[in-house]
């Protein structure tokens, strides 16, 4: 079975509202670069990779459990890249780091 790559973008677009209005700005842009992201993926690997941008604020409060955890005691940053659901990155979305993620993860081979 093929290798399928699932890059979550997790972000908390209200985080840090009341302290900088242009945190709002800096949270639409992640949520325009995680589309980015999808479209440079499909376009690379089409129908194998895709990306989901999460936003923790308006989602279940439920889910990701851990990296709230993570994100309250201040031990990392958004936004927080999962693939397929390991935490790799976070503070950002870096496409060139990303890409050769999913490169080395396809490189591996087949599903068994």
């Amino acid at each position: 079975m093929l290798q399928r790559v699932y890059i979550q973008i997790l972000d908390n677009p209200m985080d840090d509202i009341v302290f900088a209005e242009e945190r709002i700005n800096d949270s639409v842009t992640n949520k325009i670069l995680a589309e980015e992201l999808q479209k440079e993926m499909s376009h690379f690997y089409p129908f194998v990779v895709s990306v989901e941008y999460v936003d923790l604020f308006m989602d279940d409060e439920e889910a990701f459990p851990e990296i709230r955890e993570l994100l309250r005691h201040g031990a990392i940053n958004t936004p927080v890249v999962l693939i397929n659901g390991i935490p790799k990155i976070h503070g950002g979305i870096p496409y060139s780091v990303i890409r050769k993620e999913v490169e080395h993860l396809l490189s591996s081979g087949p599903v068994h």
